[in-house]
C-alpha cells in the first residue's frame, strides 16, 4: 500500500490520517514528506519513529558566550562582584 498526508492508517488502535498521526507526534508535514520520500511509502510505524538526533558537530560557545552566561549565575555575580571590590555592599544587600 502506498502512503500519501491524507491516507488513513491505524497505528496503536487509534486511526486517523499519516498528517494527523505526525502532527500528534510533533512532525511536521514537511518532515513527513521528506521521510515519505527517503524511507518510501509503504509503513507508517517507520514513518512516525522518533527522529534520531542530528550528528552533526556543535561549535563551542565563544568566550564571550561562556562569561555572559556565568555573569547571570549567582556564582558569576558573587565572582565579580569580588572583583570590583562591591562584596560588602552585596552582602549587605542579602542581609
Amino acid at each position: 500500500m502506498t502512503l500519501f498526508l491524507r491516507s488513513r492508517v491505524t497505528v496503536d488502535g487509534i486511526t486517523a490520517t499519516m498528517a494527523e498521526h505526525a502532527e500528534r507526534l510533533g512532525i511536521g508535514e514537511g518532515t513527513l514528506m521528506s521521510r515519505m520520500t527517503r524511507l518510501g511509502r509503504h509503513d507508517p510505524i517507520l514513518l512516525l519513529d522518533p527522529a534520531t538526533r542530528s550528528r552533526k558537530p556543535v561549535s563551542s560557545p565563544s568566550q564571550e558566550e561562556i562569561i555572559s552566561t556565568l555573569r547571570r549565575t549567582p556564582a558569576g555575580l558573587l565572582a565579580t562582584a569580588k572583583r570590583l571590590g562591591d562584596y560588602a555592599s552585596l552582602k549587605q544587600a542579602s542581609s
